[in-house]
């Protein structure tokens, strides 16, 4: 019998190697996917998932526009069925539906209805099951088949098919340095692996800790929104997400000297971002820093800073910044008793 958190602890820690896998098999099919979007003039692109992959849809659209200047959006699977009026653009549009299991209900409905409308050849899948129910719905899925994963909340196959989608969108762009930098996400994902497992041992089993804020802006917001939710599947804490900006406008009545408030820090927005933190240190936070490097935060003291030290851009290296956030609530669900492997009320696939 696995021993309380073993899944968990083993699925966070070998994430990079399933990575590097889902890059290999990736080469395979990427070529065959962009020859079919040659054919076409896409001007939306639309992604789709439920609740974790609904949060990794949310960086995968930004990431998306950002680098490609299409528009893109992202739904909650049940929106596209559910308000095809809204969720579904009128005109050539493409839809990227990301789940795990490849067999959640209102994801498999979402593609099926959209390819009713809008055509099959106008799917594409990211999953870990090749042989999944959404997997057959496209002639050729994205498979990140080492990250299939015992645990109920994603970790593993969260990172990777994230990796999946930025590859995904190097190739759709035609951004052969895009593809190039992501070779080296696995080495950088590695070192953070390394860095962080204890680091964030320290603030995930401090008792003083009752509220999580997670903040993210930009490509980031997505990923805050993932640890905001990987806080409460694994640990039953109080956590949020919000972005930078927003958390000022109500939210940080809620800060107090049991806040730990995880700041994700994007390039562009560093300035503001690093603003709102001192802010809300002001007001009696612990604060955790996720970012690129040190000269980020300036005269900023965090308790708690992971840098990952990569030099890929803001776009690109969403990935690393998910094994902290992994990490904290993996501690935090130890400390207080519960498995993370096992959450409460929570199945690894839903089906209606």
């Amino acid at each position: 019998m696995a021993e309380r958190g073993e899944h968990t602890l083993r699925e966070i820690r070998g994430q990079v190697k399933a990575w590097a896998q889902a890059i290999q098999e990736a080469r395979i099919v990427l070529p065959r996917i962009r020859e079919s979007w040659s054919r076409r003039n896409v001007a939306e692109m639309v992604f789709c998932g439920c609740g974790s992959t609904h949060y990794l849809s949310l960086t995968a659209a930004a990431v998306f526009q950002a680098e490609t200047g299409i528009r893109a959006r992202a739904f909650p699977s049940s929106e596209i069925f559910l308000f095809p009026e809204i969720a579904m653009p009128p005109g050539e549009c493409s839809l990227v539906a990301i789940s795990r299991s490849g067999e959640t209900t209102e994801t498999v409905r979402a593609a099926k209805a959209f390819a009713e409308h809008k055509g099959g050849d106008h799917v594409f899948v990211i999953t870990c099951y090749a042989n999944s129910t959404l997997a057959g719905l496209t002639q050729a899925p994205l498979v990140a088949s080492a990250a299939q994963e015992q645990s109920y909340a994603q970790t593993a196959s969260f990172s990777s098919m994230l990796v999946l989608a930025l590859h995904l969108m190097g190739e759709l762009a035609g951004q052969t340095s895009v593809l190039q930098a992501l070779q080296m996400l696995p080495e950088h994902g590695g070192n953070v692996v390394r860095e962080c497992e204890e680091a964030m041992r320290r603030p995930g089993e401090d008792d003083r800790y009752q509220r999580f804020f997670f903040l993210g802006s930009g490509p980031n917001y997505g990923l805050a929104c993932e640890g905001m939710l990987k806080m409460k599947e694994m640990s039953l804490s109080y956590s949020e997400a919000y972005h930078f900006l927003e958390f000022r406008h109500g939210p940080r009545s809620m800060v107090d000297d049991h806040t730990l408030a995880v700041g994700l820090l994007s390039d562009r927005a560093t300035q503001e971002e690093v603003a709102v933190l001192a802010e809300t240190q002001a007001l009696g936070a612990h604060l955790l820093v996720v970012g690129e490097e040190p000269s980020q935060i300036g005269a900023l003291k965090p308790e708690y800073a992971v840098w990952v030290r990569s030099g890929l851009s803001e776009t690109l290296r969403g990935p690393l910044y998910l094994p902290p956030m992994q990490f904290l609530a993996y501690h935090r669900a130890m400390r207080k008793g519960l498995n993370p492997d096992r959450p409460a009320n929570v199945e690894a696939v839903i089906y209606i």
